[in-house]
Parts: C-alpha cells; sequence; structure tokens
C-alpha cells in the first residue's frame, strides 16, 4: 500500500484478516488530507519529531484520501486488537503527559526521550471516505464500534449487518449534520431494539436520502421491529414518502396485509425481501408488488406465505405441528397467484390487423427466491422458467426469457427489459447454463445480495473469490 499512493478502496475478507495489523490499518486510514489534527503525530503532538514515523506521516500526506473501505467477516484476533489499538490510540480522546522514545537504530544505538504534552483536541475523523462495509464484524466491541463508524462523516454507504452494534451507535449516527446516507444495512443486529431503528428512518436526516435498506432477520435472529414502529417507518420515513427506494428486505418484519396497504407506493423498487414472514398470504404480496411496486425485478419469498409453506407449521398454540401443503400444491399456487399475474401480457384479441406493440405485463418481475424444499417441488420449471441455484445453497425461480438489453433508434437509446428472448439469445443461453450447473457455480452468481457492497471501483481486494452474496 505504501506504494499505491492512488488506492481509494480496499476490500478484505475473514481470510486474510491476520494480516490486518496496526500497522497496516495506519497506512489505510491515516492518509490524505487532515482533519482535526488528522495525520499529526498522535503522541506527543507539538512536539519536533525527524523519525522514520514522521516521514510516514509526510508521505500519506501526499496520498489520496480512501473512499470506500470494506471489511466483510474479518474477526481474528491480530485485527481485532489491530483496531481496538488503532481507535484507543487515535480516535479516543485523551490528555495525559507522556514520554516518547525514539527508534534504536540498528547501527547507532542512541536513545533519546522527550516529555511532550497530548493534548485534548477536535476527535479526528477521515472526510474522504464514504462506504464503509462492516458485515460481519462481530467481534469488535461497541466501544470500539462506536467512535470508529462515527469517525466518519461523509458516509454514504454502511454496513453494520451481524456486528455488535447497539441503540447508542444508531442515536449518535442519527445526531450526524453531515452523514447522508444512501445505503444502510442492519441485518441480523441482535442488540438493536425497534425504537432505535425507527428514530433513525423517521426522525434523523441522515437516512432522508437512502435508496437502499437492509433489515433482513431470519428464523433464528428476527427482526427487532414492531407493528407499530413498522407502521412509522413505512408511513413517516422519508425515504419511503418519496418512493426512492430501489433495494428494500424487511424479511422476518411483522408484516401484514394493512401495513403493506398504507405503504406508500415505490415507483423505483427493484429488489424486494419479503422472506420469513410465514402468516401473509401469497395474493397479498402479489397485489401490493402489482399496485405499487411494479418494477420491482427481484422478489424474495422464503419461508414466506402458507400456500408456499412445503415444510411444517410453526408450533401452533397445542404445541403440535400441522402439515401445510404438499411442493406440488405450493408449485401450483405460486404459478397460479404470483407468476402468471404478475408476469403475464394481458389477454387481447382483435379481428383487424393492428401494428401496436403488444402490450407489457403489470410488472417487471423475472427473478423469484424461494426455499430449497419448493424449488425441488418446481422440478424442470415451467415455460422458460428456470431454477438458478448459487454456490453458496440459495435458489432462484428466474425467467430466462426476460432480460435487459441495450436498443438504440427512434428515440429509444438506452436499456429495455424484454420479455421475449429468443432462445439463441446470449443472455438467456447464459441462463439456461447456469440453471443446467445446478449450484456448480462460481460464487458471484445470485440475486438480491445481502451484503452491500463497499468497494467498488479502484480497489485491492484480498481474498479468495470476490464476493459472496454478490448479485448480478
Amino acid at each position: 500500500m505504501k506504494e499505491m499512493p492512488n488506492l481509494t478502496a480496499f476490500g478484505a475478507t475473514e481470510y486474510m484478516d491476520g494480516a490486518l495489523t496496526l500497522p497496516v490499518l495506519r497506512e489505510l486510514f491515516l492518509r490524505g488530507a487532515p482533519s482535526g489534527g488528522r495525520g499529526r503525530p498522535s503522541r506527543g503532538r507539538g512536539c519536533e519529531s525527524h523519525d522514520v514515523e514522521e516521514e510516514d506521516r509526510e508521505r500519506r500526506r501526499e496520498c489520496r484520501d480512501l473512499e470506500a473501505v470494506d471489511l466483510t467477516g474479518c474477526v481474528s484476533a491480530v485485527f481485532v486488537n489491530a483496531l481496538t489499538e488503532f481507535v484507543n490510540t487515535h480516535l479516543l480522546p485523551q490528555a495525559d503527559a507522556e514520554t516518547t522514545d525514539v527508534d534504536a537504530d540498528a547501527n547507532d544505538l542512541r536513545r533519546r526521550s522527550t516529555s511532550c504534552v497530548r493534548f485534548v483536541e477536535e476527535p479526528l475523523t477521515f472526510p474522504g471516505l464514504q462506504r464503509l462495509g462492516l458485515r460481519g464484524v462481530k467481534s469488535i466491541m461497541p466501544r470500539i464500534l462506536a467512535p470508529f463508524v462515527l469517525a466518519f462523516p461523509s458516509l454514504t454507504h454502511l454496513d453494520l449487518s451481524g456486528t455488535r452494534v447497539t441503540p447508542d451507535i444508531l442515536y449518535a449516527l442519527g445526531e450526524s449534520s453531515t452523514v447522508r446516507l444512501q445505503s444502510l444495512a442492519l441485518a441480523r443486529c441482535i442488540r438493536l431494539t425497534s425504537a432505535s431503528i425507527k428514530s433513525l428512518l423517521v426522525d434523523s436526516p441522515v437516512t432522508s436520502q437512502l435508496k437502499e435498506l437492509n433489515l433482513y432477520g431470519d428464523m433464528t435472529f428476527t427482526s427487532p421491529l414492531t407493528e407499530s414502529d413498522l407502521r412509522a417507518i413505512l408511513t413517516l420515513a422519508p425515504c419511503f414518502i418519496t418512493g426512492q427506494m430501489v433495494y428494500l428486505d424487511l424479511s422476518s418484519a411483522p408484516l401484514t396485509r394493512e401495513l403493506l396497504e398504507i405503504c406508500r407506493p415505490q415507483p423505483n423498487l427493484r429488489s424486494l425481501g419479503l422472506s420469513h414472514i410465514p402468516d401473509i398470504d401469497i395474493k397479498v404480496v402479489a397485489e401490493f408488488v402489482r399496485t405499487k411496486a411494479s418494477n420491482v425485478e427481484i422478489l424474495t419469498l422464503i419461508g414466506t406465505s402458507p400456500e408456499l409453506d412445503c415444510g411444517l407449521r410453526p408450533v401452533t398454540a397445542g404445541n403440535e405441528r400441522a402439515p401445510r401443503g404438499s411442493p406440488r400444491q405450493s408449485s401450483v399456487a405460486l404459478h397460479s397467484h404470483l407468476i402468471r399475474p404478475l408476469c403475464t401480457p394481458p389477454f387481447s384479441f382483435s379481428l383487424t390487423a393492428t401494428s401496436a406493440p403488444p402490450a407489457s405485463p403489470p410488472t417487471r418481475l423475472r427473478v423469484v427466491e424461494l426455499s430449497t424444499v419448493l424449488l425441488g417441488g418446481l422440478g424442470a420449471g415451467a415455460g422458460s422458467w428456470r431454477i438458478i441455484k448459487s454456490k453458496g445453497g440459495r435458489g432462484w425461480y428466474v425467467d430466462t426469457a426476460s432480460g435487459w438489453v441495450a436498443q438504440t433508434g427512434s428515440g429509444t437509446d438506452g436499456s429495455v427489459l424484454r420479455r421475449d428472448l429468443e432462445p439463441d439469445h446470449p443472455f438467456r443461453v447464459e441462463m439456461e447454463r447456469l440453471a443446467s450447473a445446478n449450484g456448480n457455480v462460481s460464487s458471484g452468481v445470485g440475486w438480491h445480495a445481502r451484503k452491500m457492497e463497499a468497494a467498488d471501483h479502484r480497489f485491492v481486494y484480498l481474498g479468495p473469490a470476490w464476493p459472496r452474496d454478490a448479485w448480478t
């Protein structure tokens, strides 16, 4: 990294987090233009120093600011200890007298010490960094996580899924006067409360520009949201009122027919996660997509709706498990209540020839994520719909004849969603190939990512495969 002054994005995974030592973290974050003392000596500030560390600081000042950092899954003791020391040294204010020992040269064992005072100054901040991914960084304690996250006043993308983030951190983040998030992920954050999530989304300008929101929960770590707070979010949060959402995951949230009915239209929504909501009717979901989110292309329904549950009901009041429909019945319900109503053009008939283009389906739905049991009951699919599985075990029911293609001429320059790709179209051929692979695919294959990407371009990535839970 010392040889890359133009580095603006860095990505790492748990497979190499043992290499993220304190010098590496210093090299990553203490570069670029100083802010609040940034780049100056953290110990003995105000003292004259011409040692190697001072030369490093001067060199870092000439580097570009880091814009994106992705530390997904980094949990090793080396990384945890390094980040803890970095926060304690550079981000937590102290006022004490210290003695600084200068390095002893191998050829000249000279030693000198200078008594200096470390002043409490304006907090050290990193205004250049905009994207921060900490998904699965579960070993960092809240007292370290809080000052680290709050040290980035220009964040636009933040992923705290699976961390020890607490309500206090959300409240502090919501008080920022500079952070304006476009993407926020709080999936499987077991320490958060419904009130803290509601406060951040409804009361804070920090989330007023959100376009991506991931509140994913499953049957193990369910959503902390209460029905009343979810109602407030859907009706009062600026990001929902403006209809600017593009990606939304409310899996395991207490969604009901009434809440979907009062939710504002979401015309820009393209990817919607509604998994692990067992009691909501599939017809209710279909009606919401048709009338309020017709541009949704990707829908997740794992463990959602009695009609699609091929397994067993949760324990009932009588402590007995009541069986639900068979995979065959669920397959019929999927096609009759979701696929056909939302993905089939309306029937039209005319006795006279007409040059008018055929009517379009009522929605853009083309990918549905389902449970493995239900996917098994779909067999080889129906029509152009096929099953595509990821390397990690997730699976989707995909319309291989639908895809975005370039279109030019007649004032229609740009991409359009085609529903009638020919069997030899390259995109359709590739989709058919992925379906035939039966999960023997690269780790980048999939839709509706649970991980909000942090590093997107001009980055260094250290890991075996990029990235898990990616979406095409």
